[in-house]
């Protein structure tokens, strides 16, 4: 177990260890995107601002209805990617047929800003697509795929809890990887339809979230999303633009700026939460620094970036002895004097399964710190390693090419899926990647998106009571560990620092689940002796 070192963590809160102690995607939303260009002022969801005699000039815009209240038409609208409310005092007009879901329709607000509509009116179809037969003009739809059709892609969509009819004739895009369940989609409708898709494309996690507050968002955001990435740039007075990953946001004065892990540096890991807008760019929300470097024997490499864990077989030893380089599931590993091995009883051989820590060197190769036998004979049936870490370089376009997580490159196609239930996919990402070697390419299956080693919002000591090791079976499963008399969740990507054992010390960060779950971030073994220096809990 790791000594902690005071000199590292003297900028944190300190904690007093007495002797009594012992005693951390997101709803889904539909949005419509915009079509219109200059020239058509009241094409689907673009505002005209026009007078028609009454005592004010309204702001008003058409649009097709995406989205209507439950049992009524008093409440939230969604028209034209737009939000609408309606409230008792708002007038419909069907002249020109019944307002229902996917029907053109007016709105007017009831003043310049207002989301109010001061009345909501049928519209002839051709007003919303530009009054053309050609296909480009039907609907723009973003949502998750909740359902999808077996075996094949024609039949019925569900996306967002709507249902969409793909045919032999549309046309599927995967720049963003493979169809899937929980996948966010763009789906292009065929003009004068509400349900049969001319195109559907995946496309990046964060353009389908609604978010997870209730706070108002402001003018023209269209959605939600959050990362973590590593900081390229950011303004000296940081309101201005800030270059995140691959991505670039904007701060304002309304941003909210949180340094608890640290200051905002060139090259550590920060989180944003961030609105989307109209226009295509990323208003920050919050930004925070996200990776606590408190302590460690070597956690001076912005915050434990450097370092990761694999699962996998072992398909290359030394020629004598266990010193020197091996290959773990196509990827090399430097094994030293320093490097504690644990057989469990076995021994380690080609053919046997395994999980290894490492850290990368500066020059770029991988040393093993551990290296613990999982499985004598090889996980049954499990034809996959996964490898754990930090993104160094992706596609530039899409997620179809090259990546680079940890200094090892894999190769994504269109039939890898990509999650991103903890922020978007960027440089600097923490992520789990489960591949399969193809001819000696590492072919990416599935890469999802982790909350990093000690971003989570919660840290806690105590002593170890239950601890399962064996999250490797077939397949890699989460497991529970009990620490201090509170339950937490292990996952592959849960980093694990030290032999810990029963009874051990343990520092653990952690973040809480929507459904109750506290699942750790990071577990490292701690010698106390008076005092001890960590980050203050923080929920």
């Amino acid at each position: 177990m790791s000594q902690v070192n005071k000199s590292l963590a003297s900028h944190w809160w300190m904690f007093v260890i007495a002797a009594v102690f012992g005693s951390m995607m997101v709803g889904a939303s539909v949005h419509t995107a915009l079509a219109a260009s200059a020239p058509e002022a009241q094409r689907n969801g673009e505002v005209a601002w026009t007078g028609d005699g009454d005592d004010n000039d309204r702001p008003r815009f058409r649009g097709l209805v995406e989205q209507m209240p439950e049992g009524g038409r008093i409440g939230e609208w969604r028209i034209g990617g737009r939000t609408v409310v309606a409230n008792a005092q708002t007038q419909f007009d069907e002249t020109e047929g019944a307002i229902g879901l996917g029907v053109c329709v007016k709105v007017e607000f009831v003043s310049q800003g207002s989301t109010t509509a001061r009345e909501i009116d049928s519209e002839p179809l051709s007003d919303c697509n530009g009054g053309g037969d050609d296909d480009d003009d039907g609907a723009e739809i973003y949502g998750i795929v909740e359902a999808m059709p077996a075996g094949g892609t024609v039949g019925a969509w569900t996306v967002s809890g709507s249902v969409y009819t793909v045919t032999a004739q549309t046309e599927l895009k995967t720049e963003y990887g493979a169809f899937d369940i929980g996948r966010c989609v763009k789906i292009h409708l065929m003009a004068g339809s509400t349900n049969t898709v001319r195109e559907m494309e995946t496309e990046r996690g964060f353009k389908c979230s609604g978010g997870d507050d209730n706070t108002p968002p402001p003018a023209g955001v269209i959605g939600r999303g959050e990362l973590y990435g590593e900081l390229k740039s950011f303004p000296q007075e940081l309101v201005g633009v800030w270059e995140i990953g691959v991505l670039t946001f904007t701060a304002t004065t309304n941003t909210e700026f949180k340094t608890a892990n640290g200051p905002f540096t060139v090259g550590e890991i920060v989180k944003v939460e961030f609105y989307v807008m109209q226009d295509g760019t990323f208003l920050a929300r919050e930004i925070k620094t996200a990776m606590a470097n408190w302590g460690g024997d070597d956690d001076d490499d912005h915050g434990g970036r450097q370092k990761g864990h694999a699962f996998g077989v072992v398909e290359q030893l030394p020629a004598e002895g266990l010193l020197g380089v091996w290959t773990v599931g196509g990827v090399s590993y430097s094994v030293t004097n320093n490097t504690e091995l644990r057989a469990r009883g076995g021994s380690f051989a080609v053919g046997v399964t395994v999980k290894i820590e490492f850290r990368v060197d500066g020059n770029g190769n991988r040393i093993a710190k551990e290296i613990k036998l999982m499985f004598p004979q090889g996980a049954p049936g499990n034809t996959e390693a996964t490898f754990v870490g930090f993104i160094d370089a992706m596609p530039p376009t899409g997620y179809v090419g090259q990546w680079v997580v940890n200094g090892v490159e894999f190769t994504a196609n269109a039939q890898s899926k990509f999650k991103e239930d903890h922020g978007a996919l960027t440089v600097g990402a923490y992520v789990k990647v489960e591949y399969r070697l193809n001819n000696g390419v590492r072919m990416i299956h599935e890469m999802e998106t982790a909350v990093p080693p000690g971003a989570g919002d919660d840290n806690f000591i105590g002593n170890v009571e239950r601890m399962d090791d064996n999250v490797i079976a077939a397949a890699l499963t989460d497991s529970v560990w009990v620490i201090g008399g509170r339950t937490f969740v292990v996952t592959p990507s849960t980093r694990v620092d030290g032999a810990l054992n029963l009874s051990d010390t343990a520092w653990v960060n952690s973040y809480t689940t929507t459904s109750g779950e506290q699942v750790a971030t990071r577990i490292q073994g701690l010698t106390l002796n008076n005092f001890v220096y960590l980050p203050m809990t923080r929920r």
